[in-house]
């Protein structure tokens, strides 16, 4: 197939969004005619369009890793009109004008559901049920509505598409678990050694909770034992750092390699994800894929709970006695969440990143062929 997948940014390491464009797009320039459409640095079978960020929200987008690409409708149309099919990954201005083209030469457009509404609105200090609502609404009518499919990373996401009355087919496809986060033998920090330790991976922004996992661990009766361990990048570091600091054992704060992040899945005693905003939750299933137990927040607008083993796995969403209550639940039982690993490792099998971007690909010929016979 000749396929042009058009997205904002394919060249960035710390939201999940992009890291899973990227993984995507590596996939299909092995099986297809691939034609990206993006900002950032120059590739083979790649067209540069210019990156902006929005004036008022440049810092939070800087921090996010993410920025707008400014579109050229020339250019555009001249990539679009010899395409099998038309992969759109982001709502936004690229977005907007590669779907108007695509659908004036009725090419099949599958969107892909990427941006949850509440994880822009936290990221610029607005959390209201109204406006999460509206953009919701905005979006579909504006671009979900006008593809011939939409792809949803989990069903959380296909649920919340729904329940603002989407029209447009949706199917789950997950962001998938790459090869390489698996099993493998690696030694522990020294100086963590004889600590439990208690991993947090994600960018370091109000909705992670970062801050409530520390205060919980103050409050722990196992606090002098236990050694926090945070690697990611964001707006709240130095204030998260200083937190971090007042614990008996002070956090330790890393941004790093993927080749670090997996030796820490593999030497960690227990992931901790208090997100209370996720489409999927890629970090939880790297570190399953490991065979680290994850301890899990069950909010209601996050889709990461899907991962958690049993209730005894999940906490309730930012409630500290509750974090408190579980995550010394596991401390004190450690045999339990070691034996905990294997059927963890049987749970995030099923979402190999392979089979997942076949998935993917099986739903663009489907799109394909269902557009021929109209």
């Amino acid at each position: 197939m000749k396929i042009v997948f058009v997205a904002d940014n394919v060249d960035g390491e710390k939201s999940g969004g992009v890291v899973s464009t990227r993984r995507f797009i590596d996939y299909f320039k092995k099986s297809d005619d691939l034609t990206v459409i993006s900002t950032g640095k120059a590739e083979e079978n790649k067209i540069i369009f210019p990156a902006f960020y929005l004036p008022f929200a440049k810092k939070q987008m800087q921090e996010m890793d993410f920025l707008f690409a400014w579109p050229n409708k020339k250019v555009l149309t001249e990539a679009i009109k010899d395409a099998d099919l038309v992969h759109i990954q982001f709502p936004f201005f690229l977005g907007y004008q590669a779907l108007k083209i695509a659908r004036k030469m009725h090419k099949p457009v599958v969107f892909g559901f990427h941006v949850q509404p509440e994880n822009l609105m936290w990221n610029i200090g607005l959390d209201f049920a109204w406006l999460n609502a509206f953009l919701y609404r905005f979006f579909i009518r504006t671009f979900y509505n006008k593809a011939d499919l939409v792809l949803s990373p989990s069903a959380f996401g296909k649920e919340m598409l729904e329940k603002y009355a989407i029209q447009t087919p949706v199917e789950v496809v997950s962001n998938g678990l790459p090869e390489q986060f698996k099993p493998k033998h690696c030694v522990k920090e020294q100086e963590f050694e004889g600590r439990f330790v208690i991993l947090m991976v994600g960018r370091l922004a109000t909705e992670k909770r970062h801050a409530l996992v520390m205060q919980a661990i103050k409050q722990s009766k196992f606090k002098d034992k236990i050694q926090l361990v945070v690697t990611g990048q964001g707006a709240l570091r130095e204030e998260l750092i200083d937190l971090g600091n007042s614990l008996p054992n002070p956090a330790f704060f890393e941004y790093v390699s993927q080749e670090k992040l997996i030796t820490l899945f593999n030497t960690a005693d227990l992931f901790i994800h208090a997100s209370d905003i996720e489409l999927e939750g890629m970090a939880v299933l790297e570190a399953i894929g490991c065979g680290l137990p994850a301890l899990i927040s069950d909010s209601e607008q996050s889709a990461s709970a899907q991962f958690a083993l049993n209730e005894q796995f999940l906490f309730s969403a930012g409630n500290l006695e509750s974090l408190i209550e579980k995550m010394d639940y596991w401390i004190e039982h450690e045999a339990e969440l070691k034996a905990a690993k294997i059927p963890y490792l049987e749970k995030a099998n099923v979402y190999a990143f392979d089979a997942c971007a076949q998935q993917a690909r099986d739903f663009y010929e489907e799109v394909v062929a269902n557009k021929k016979q109209q």
